[in-house]
């Protein structure tokens, strides 16, 4: 059961943060959970939680905090592609780029054509093979490889 202000509150809040006004958008998600809160006394709509950590990790740099609202939404609606999406997002932003393009698969997985997530599985970009695939990607012998191959020298 959808409680209205809480529901007029989050298009509210999509609406700015589409219009590039975070912080409004930021405190239109919290209200909405707040409301929520109040109306049923149960767990707000896993969608106002996790466009709530967005604009916390964002908007305020609050990293730790953001994580923790979208991870708690995936756990609630895992098959919400939108989610996932916001998820993959914070986890970007906060430098977790192998955990970001495996929840931007999943929601791709949940949801069928995604927008958004192929737009930022574009952003991020394909790696190259490793130079010498035979040992871990990571090797010392394997990065510098990569940086010369990278840099101009492409026969190893």
């Amino acid at each position: 059961m959808l409680i209205q202000s809480a529901e007029e509150s989050y298009q509210r809040g999509l609406r700015a943060l589409s219009d590039g006004r975070g912080t409004e958008a930021m405190a239109l998600f919290e209200a909405a959970i707040r409301i929520s809160w109040r109306g049923r006394g149960s767990r707000p709509q896993a969608r106002y939680l996790s466009y709530y950590g967005l604009c916390l990790a964002l908007v305020r740099s609050e990293s730790r905090e953001g994580l923790r609202f979208c991870r708690e939404a995936v756990t609630l609606e895992s098959y919400n592609s939108d989610i996932r999406c916001n998820l993959g997002r914070v986890l970007l932003s906060v430098g977790r780029r192998s955990e970001a393009y495996r929840c931007f698969v999943r929601g791709l997985a949940s949801g069928g054509d995604h927008p958004a997530i192929r737009s930022a599985l574009r952003s991020m970009g394909i790696r190259s093979r490793s130079t010498l695939p035979f040992l871990p990607r990571h090797s010392r012998l394997n990065v510098l490889l990569g940086r010369l191959r990278a840099n101009g020298w492409r026969s190893v």
